[in-house]
């Protein structure tokens, strides 16, 4: 076809292929390519769409299949990514919407999980982060998003807690930190709060 002239695109092709009741989806359209052994995985499609100019980012490709009926939310995004072998960690996802200019902080990402619906809590996030061998502590959680420039205190870290619902006193966070094995005493506590700025002295913390 694209000797003749005819298709020199796949949105051209695309676009010829539901006119004449052929293959009308994203879904039918990457079936068809595997069979013929043009494109076998959503990277090897992206960097096709890329090449033709048709789809650039991510952001634009969930749009597509949305559009289509194929993935609808983020969480499926990446269980099909997981399933072809694209992107295996929530890590890897976030390196990847950074390359291509989607998302490029953990604060955007819980945004965009909360609109998509499959996580909408700190909580669930750390779950979820557990599960894909991201990031295991609060600690390395806090870490994180030191680094992303999203929370660089206890202090706001305990805020946006209570913001998601997630812990709404001191007592829940020492519990909590000593479940994940962050700070296991009073003393512990003092200690890092010193450190952040938040309470110095027993006097304050019993105030």
């Amino acid at each position: 076809m694209q000797t003749v002239g005819l298709i020199h695109t796949l949105e051209q092709c695309l676009n010829r292929m539901q006119t004449v009741g052929l293959i009308h989806t994203l879904e039918q359209c990457l079936n068809r390519m595997q069979t013929v052994g043009l494109i076998h995985t959503l990277e090897q499609c992206l960097n096709r769409m890329q090449t033709m100019r048709l789809i650039h980012t991510v952001e634009q490709c969930l749009n597509r299949m949305q559009t289509v009926g194929l993935i609808h939310t983020l969480e499926q995004c990446l269980n099909r990514m997981q399933t072809m072998g694209l992107i295996h960690t929530l890590e890897q996802c976030l390196n990847r919407m950074q390359t291509v200019g989607l998302i490029h902080t953990l604060e955007q990402c819980l945004n965009r999980m909360q609109t998509v619906g499959p996580i909408h809590t700190l909580e669930q996030c750390l779950n979820r982060m557990q599960t894909v061998g991201l990031i295991h502590t609060l600690e390395q959680c806090l870490n994180r998003m030191q680094t992303v420039g999203l929370i660089h205190t206890l202090e706001q870290c305990l805020n946006r807690m209570q913001t998601v619902g997630l812990i709404h006193t001191l007592e829940q966070c020492l519990n909590r930190m000593q479940t994940v094995g962050l700070i296991h005493t009073l003393e512990q506590c003092l200690n890092r709060m010193q450190t952040v700025g938040l309470i110095h002295t027993l006097e304050q913390c019993i105030t």
